[in-house]
């Protein structure tokens, strides 16, 4: 059964627990349906992350793996090279401000493209603790200030995250019970179902929903994977979008649509001045945006503590007609006049705190404290965990017999990056050569390595060589064909299709 809101509601309360008792979907769900702003951090062994939460969405994430900083992921991505992120980050520590500025202030990226790698870095980022079963976590209402301008929708990152990350162990466990009941669609759902992109597999399930059909039925007929149905049963079931019961009961019919005269709200009410500043370009409306909420006053206006009134109120009038929003199409990519209305608002908060003297006494005082602290805060940050470094050297271990040690170092590469199918293939076939895990369930690991990513190859020839030694020759060539493929310089495909005839 889903967590009732007076149950995600007394979880918060308690502050702290543990991911066995209490898994990762559930402290997010919680912080999503009671909007709160906080502070959740989660830890397992060596690895940590802290997610800060901005009425109930993620804006931020900081952990201490290495592969999730920004610069490695623009390099992973093939967006950028890494002479050219080491350069920028230097320059970008040196002047305390963020990487992504740096790069694209060298034109190494386009604000558009920082913007679009930042939004599918914090997702990244957010989903590698699906796979932690085990861990502790806590939830602080101190919560920093916000630089961020990213917000990640909880119900879809539930479902992504179910999908794609969940260990099979512990989505089938939660959907244990519910053989021989019905599916129905939830009368009141916490959260709305067009709040979420569903795949043709999970629209099937609310379908059935609709229709009230058995599970039973719905697992013979689907023709969804077992392991894929009971992934989008649990997400939708903790969702509370589809619930269970013992008699079938179908949706009733949906109210027809009421057409209301939209009402048109002013975006702004101060019209250009006599020498208006031309428009912003997109691309300069975007790099304002993703600073805005981090720059102060100071920073916004382009000025700095020596500046008087005449120069601030020069430089403000300039720029909040440059991001006017009535000057930008609604229709605009990327929401670009939502945007320009953000930075806008900024501007006209940023003049009038400047322009009380002792508001802009306070702003100095307050900038040189945070520098101090950036400073200390620096000198004091945690060793980052480098997953790649960590497979390379099992593998290495691996070459040299040192099965044991190799085991440690995949383990903790793929539970420092649960998304990458490569670590926990070398990781799951080290454990069946070690004895620790039987053929069975190395082929079960091996088959989510490859579910989590298609074109992990090691995943496929391990599953091959495992299919093999089960005595399943035809599923073997099968799984060592497609190896081949994804790894065309590797000599072990061939050899073990050659040790299969």
């Amino acid at each position: 059964m889903p967590p009732t809101r007076q149950h995600l509601t007394a979880l918060l309360q308690a502050r702290s627990g543990t991911l066995e008792v209490t898994p990762y979907e559930v402290l997010l769900l919680a912080l999503a349906a009671g909007d709160r702003s906080a502070v959740l951090e989660v830890r397992r062994g060596q690895l940590q992350k802290a997610i800060v939460f901005d009425g109930g969405a993620p804006v931020d994430c900081r952990s201490n793996i290495a592969t999730e900083m920004l610069g490695r992921f623009l390099v992973s991505a093939g967006k950028v090279n890494e002479a050219d992120v080491h350069a920028a980050f230097a320059v970008a520590a040196s002047r305390g401000v963020p990487l992504g500025e740096i790069l694209t202030e060298r034109k190494l990226v386009t604000p558009t493209e920082l913007y679009r790698a930042l939004q599918q870095n914090l997702g990244r980022k957010l989903l590698e603790p699906f796979s932690w079963t085990s861990g502790t976590w806590s939830v602080s209402d101190d919560v920093p200030p916000l630089g961020s301008v990213l917000r990640v929708k909880v119900p879809q990152l539930l479902v992504t995250g179910i999908q794609k990350v969940e260990p099979q162990e512990s989505v089938d466990a939660a959907v244990a019970n519910v053989s021989g009941k019905y599916l129905a669609i939830q009368a009141e759902p916490p959260f709305a179902l067009n709040e979420l992109r569903l795949t043709a597999a999970q629209q099937k399930v609310v379908d059935a929903a609709r229709a009230a059909t058995s599970l039973d039925a719905l697992r013979t007929t689907s023709g969804i994977d077992t392991d894929d149905l009971n992934r989008i049963l649990y997400a939708l079931l903790l969702l509370g979008i589809v619930e269970t019961t013992l008699e079938p009961r179908r949706e009733g019919p949906r109210p027809a649509p009421v057409e209301e005269t939209p009402i048109e709200v002013p975006l702004a009410t101060i019209e250009p001045t006599p020498r208006g500043a031309p428009a912003a370009p997109a691309e300069e409306v975007i790099s304002a945006y993703l600073s805005c909420r981090r720059k102060d006053a100071f920073d916004l206006l382009g000025a700095v503590d020596t500046d008087g009134p005449v120069a601030i109120i020069k430089s403000y009038l300039w720029l909040s007609d440059r991001f006017l929003p009535s000057k930008f199409d609604e229709g605009a990519p990327d929401n670009l006049r939502e945007k320009a209305q953000e930075m806008f608002l900024a501007l006209a908060r940023a003049y009038a705190e400047l322009a009380d003297p002792i508001r802009r006494d306070a702003l100095i005082k307050r900038r040189k404290k945070l520098g101090e602290a950036a400073t200390a805060t620096a000198q004091a940050a945690p060793a980052l965990i480098d997953p790649e470094a960590l497979w390379k050297n099992g593998r290495t271990l691996a070459a040299a017999g040192k099965l044991r040690e190799a085991l440690s170092s995949f383990e903790l590469a793929a539970e420092s990056d649960a998304q990458n199918g490569t670590y926990a293939a070398e990781a799951a076939w080290c454990r069946y050569r070690l004895g620790v895990t039987p053929a069975t369930t190395a082929l079960k690991l091996l088959k989510n390595a490859i579910r989590i990513d298609p074109n992990a190859g090691v995943a496929y020839l391990y599953a091959g060589q495992v299919q093999g030694i089960l005595g399943k020759r035809v599923e073997a060539e099968a799984y060592l064909d497609r190896a081949k493929k994804l790894l065309p310089a590797d000599p072990r495909p061939a050899e073990a299709v050659k040790q299969l005839r």
